[in-house]
């Protein structure tokens, strides 16, 4: 090509107003659009690549670079929003995931059979019922049961047998037994309702009761060795489950149903204003840390660059050779060279 013509095409091509140069890229696109997916990408070199890049160092650098500093992000935004959780949710999705629940069918959950072995969580709650029961007892309207319930509480708490009575306290209760029936002949209605107004009182606070006397357990020492025990035999049972088990209650559960109102609950959120301003802020923040930074150094940084090009240029090189063989390419040149 003379030094004149080629002089001209850069001109053409590089001017602040080029209709050949848009058209050109109007071309390309179009045509690209129109050619399959497989001729942009190379599926087994891609999954190479793809295993390649996800190194341990590569995954935790991306995890704190973006998917930390997102969740940091998203728990001020959220902290500050007055937003509530069905704003998110259309009423559709709200009666479709109320049918599943209702409806659905509940999870067998057989994988999780001898999980935990009963053992510990007798061990772990028998003191905790010890201290509800012994709390109702006091309260019951018979002489000489309190005494008998604190024996009972502190021997168990001495022998370090949870839920156990020892045999001294165990016959003393026998007695207490014996006596109540004879008290509850002669006490007739009176004495039910005064056991009825007792279980009543005690209703009341049981919940309160629990909790405390659960909290007190759950800090102790032997509690915390329990829980950690329990919490190691659950976890080692689960890694040893076969996925096949694990995947019995997720063919048992309405698929179609929840993909349906996972598409319903996507469609609708992402309009809300919560959400929008959410995606607004993660892709303005994405694009202040790495909007700067060329292809070449992410790519390299994941140690993937050479692949990625190689593979680029073989697939994009075979898209240019289908659109140069167009007759509208050919027709282009030719009114750029004349331009």
């Amino acid at each position: 090509m003379p030094e004149a013509s080629k002089d001209r095409v850069v001109e053409v091509l590089t001017a602040g107003e080029s209709s050949l140069r848009d058209e050109l890229a109007a071309m390309t696109v179009d045509h690209a659009l129109d050619r399959p997916l497989s001729d942009f990408v190379d599926f087994t070199a891609g999954r190479d690549i793809v295993v390649r890049a996800l190194t341990r160092e590569n995954l935790s650098r991306i995890f704190e670079r973006h998917v930390l500093a997102g969740f940091n992000r998203y728990g001020e935004r959220v902290g500050a929003s007055p937003s509530t959780l069905g704003e998110l949710v259309p009423e559709a999705a709200r009666a479709r995931i109320l049918s599943i629940l209702k409806k659905g069918p509940v999870p067998r959950a057989a994988w999780a059979r001898k999980m935990v072995d009963p053992a510990l969580l007798a061990k772990l709650f028998a003191p905790v019922w010890v201290n509800l029961f012994t709390s109702f007892a006091k309260r019951m309207p018979i002489p000489g049961l309190s005494a008998v319930t604190s024996a009972a509480a502190g021997s168990a708490a001495v022998s370090g047998i949870a839920g156990r009575l020892s045999k001294s306290v165990q016959e003393r209760a026998e007695k207490l037994v014996d006596r109540g029936r004879s008290a509850m002949g002669g006490l007739g209605a009176e004495f039910e309702k005064r056991v009825q107004a007792a279980a009543r009182e005690f209703s009341d606070g049981a919940a309160h009761i629990f909790r405390e006397a659960l909290e007190a357990r759950l800090k102790s020492e032997e509690g915390r060795a329990l829980v950690a025990q329990i919490t190691e035999q659950g976890f080692s049972h689960l890694m040893n489950t076969e996925l096949a088990a694990l995947h019995e209650d997720a063919k048992r559960a309405n698929v179609a149903e929840i993909l349906t109102a996972s598409a319903e609950i996507v469609g609708h959120s992402v309009t809300t204003s919560f959400i929008e301003e959410t995606i607004d802020d993660e892709v303005a923040a994405f694009v202040a840390s790495q909007g700067a930074r060329p292809m070449r150094e992410v790519l390299n940084e994941l140690g993937v660059l050479a692949d990625v090009r190689a593979v680029a240029i073989a697939q994009l090189s075979s898209v240019a050779e289908t659109l140069f063989a167009t007759p509208a390419f050919g027709d282009w040149v030719d009114r750029l060279l004349r331009a």
